[in-house]
């Protein structure tokens, strides 16, 4: 199946730019995009439509016209034409015999697509055929009020076929649950994790293997969230999965059901208990904490960052963690001197400036005692490996050096990476 866009229109599509002056106070229909539909076999068909800023589709305003003057209001959709609000919209039109059916609302004028991809028209011939064609026209309209800024605005709309028409519809953005190795190149690419939306840097680095290029912000102090952990998106089996989620550990437990380490002075033998809700570090953008995002994260202790699989007293348990809370198909990477941390530093020829670019490490520092430490000095990572006692084996990052066999206990609140693969 393929698509031929024509000419005329306001939007760009695929690479075809359209435009149109519009007087203020004025709205105005523009003829757009044609598309060319030609099938064969059965010659069925969808077709699926969503709005876009730049290049991606994770943006708030990816159903805006956007101006290319800065501090100009951008042109949200909307199917008015008169009012105090400039908007624009689309509708399509078809011609040919093998015509598809359009699906209301876009019959008419409608407001862009938003979020993920529309069904906009189908295709079901009544018997087979082959090379069937017909034409699919996209018209839009643009309303400008008389206090719009004068100014160029760009709106972007793309298209996409299914064939048969009932398959499944594309997809606007990659989800880390559904990567494959293909997926992960070595160039810089947002995926988002479908537990709860967020968008992550992922990119295949020098040891050949596809990293995180941000600390994970899983929040667990969020009860949707949590309660929606499951076996099929996160890398974690059913006993841990529900002990992660019950919470219910003894006073001497390593366990931190909202991800946070807090210590709790009144608490028998002065053990770690349950932490409070503090999501005051999620999302804390800074470019004082060095390289990467500026994003901390959250700071998971052992016990909430393996997933309710590794919550053993102080001192107890030995092993390697076999669970996490990475999304599934991804895992903690492995610490020590045959770990991945290192041989990802060895990769590098053991620099610590190129490691630290390379895996974007923010010096997010740690949480412990109460509170969140070190933040812009130093960065704590966390490895699926066991040392000894109650000790971990981390990658430890700072302004100048990088320790990838580096050691810590179970109970700090250290930040999460996670590597693609099983």
């Amino acid at each position: 199946m393929s698509t031929s866009p024509g000419t005329g229109g306001t939007a760009t599509t695929d690479g075809y730019s359209y435009s149109a002056t519009i007087d203020p106070g004025n709205w105005k229909e523009i003829a757009g995009t044609i598309m060319t539909t030609t099938c064969t076999g059965t010659g069925n068909y969808s077709l699926y439509a969503i709005g876009y800023s730049g290049d991606s589709y994770d943006t708030p305003t990816n159903t805006q016209m956007i101006s290319s003057n800065t501090g100009v209001a951008n042109i949200p959709t909307g199917t008015a034409t008169s009012g105090g609000t400039s908007n624009w919209a689309f509708k399509l039109a078809t011609s040919g015999s093998y015509s598809p059916t359009i699906i209301s609302p876009y019959n008419n004028y409608a407001n862009i697509p938003g979020d993920d991809f529309t069904k906009i028209a189908t295709y079901i011939p009544g018997t087979t055929g082959s090379a069937t064609s017909s034409s699919v026209q996209a018209k839009y309209r643009v309303y400008i009020t008389s206090t719009q800024p004068v100014g160029t605005y760009t709106g972007k709309v793309k298209y996409t076929m299914v064939y048969p028409n009932d398959a499944p519809a594309p997809k606007s953005k990659l989800y880390m649950q559904d990567m494959v190795a293909s997926d992960c190149t070595t160039t810089a690419t947002t995926v988002y994790d479908n537990r709860d939306g967020e968008a992550y840097k992922v990119q295949r680095l020098a040891d050949g293997k596809c990293w995180m290029l941000d600390n994970l912000r899983l929040d667990l102090t969020n009860s949707t969230i949590l309660n929606g952990l499951t076996t099929s998106n996160t890398h974690v089996d059913a006993n841990s999965l529900t002990s992660l989620k019950s919470g219910n550990r003894s006073a001497g437990a390593q366990y931190a059901s909202s991800g946070f380490v807090k210590w709790d002075s009144s608490s028998p033998d002065n053990v770690y208990n349950q932490a409070k809700a503090n999501a005051d570090y999620k999302d804390t953008t800074t470019t004082s904490y060095g390289e990467g995002s500026g994003k901390i994260g959250v700071y998971y202790n052992y016990c909430a960052a393996s997933a309710g699989s590794y919550c053993y007293d102080s001192g107890a348990g030995t092993g390697n963690a076999s669970y996490d809370l990475c999304p599934a198909g991804w895992r903690m990477p492995t610490g020590g001197s045959s770990g991945e941390y290192r041989a990802l530093y060895t990769a590098y020829s053991s620099d610590a400036t190129s490691f630290r670019n390379a895996l974007s490490t923010p010096l997010s520092g740690y949480f412990y005692n109460g509170s969140a430490r070190n933040q812009g000095s130093y960065g704590n990572f966390w490895s699926s490996t066991y040392y000894v006692g109650r000790s971990m084996y981390r990658l430890f990052v700072n302004s100048s050096g990088v320790g990838p066999t580096d050691i810590d206990y179970r109970y700090r609140g250290n930040s999460l990476r996670c590597l693609l693969g099983s």
